[in-house]
């Protein structure tokens, strides 16, 4: 089990890695593949401090999620509830967050074999609009079209991560510019992600 004192290495060193960039490909509409097959979802997690995040644990509760808010800080939610559930069995988790919760989760989970197997970084843009760089199954990316025209982004994603297919395929990558109404609470860049067993098709 990890130690709190690992916990604070690992938020060190997430406040100073780079944010990875995505490859941009032109995204196609479509309606997502295999919403029968998609993964359930143990939780659902958001960050308390943003409204864009509290929107999205809104929809994802409306959609019979169950949702746990966090401040930042994720170290509560590892030793009271994952650790335990991961070490009985790896179970998917999904949430929309800074940095440094999805960074210390994603390598938490690599000791369970679990991988994140969906990724979408939201960065607003000085002219207004945000960019959003998706990573994950093709089927996915083609839903995640309908986000350059959704200015209610954030509840779109609850939507999505919801939705995402149970047996992995092989990654994509698209870059998608929509129009937002940003709060004044909401960080330059948030991530909604998706960490789920390794199951391949």
């Amino acid at each position: 089990m990890s130690s709190r004192r690992e916990f604070l290495q690992m938020g060190v060193a997430a406040l100073a890695l780079p944010i990875s960039a995505h490859a941009a490909l032109s995204p196609t509409s479509s309606i997502l593949d295999g919403d029968l097959n998609a993964m359930p979802l143990y939780k659902v997690v958001f960050d308390e401090r943003f409204s864009a995040s509290r929107a999205f644990a809104e929809e994802a509760e409306r959609l019979g999620q169950s949702v746990h808010g966090i401040k930042g800080d994720m170290t509560e939610l590892w030793y009271h509830d994952l650790h335990a559930r991961w070490t009985e069995e790896p179970v998917a988790i999904a949430g929309l967050t800074a940095h440094g919760p999805i960074f210390c989760l994603e390598r938490l989970a690599w000791d369970h074999r679990m991988r994140v197997v969906f990724r979408v970084d939201h960065r607003y843009r000085p002219d207004g609009s945000i960019e959003h760089a998706i990573s994950g199954p093709s089927s996915m990316l083609r839903r995640a079209a309908a986000l350059s025209d959704e200015i209610n982004w954030s509840s779109e994603m609850a939507n999505l991560v919801t939705r995402c297919p149970a047996m992995r395929s092989q990654t994509s990558q698209s870059n998608v510019i929509g129009p937002t109404a940003k709060r004044t609470d909401d960080p330059e860049h948030l991530i909604s992600w998706v960490i789920a067993p390794v199951h391949r098709a």
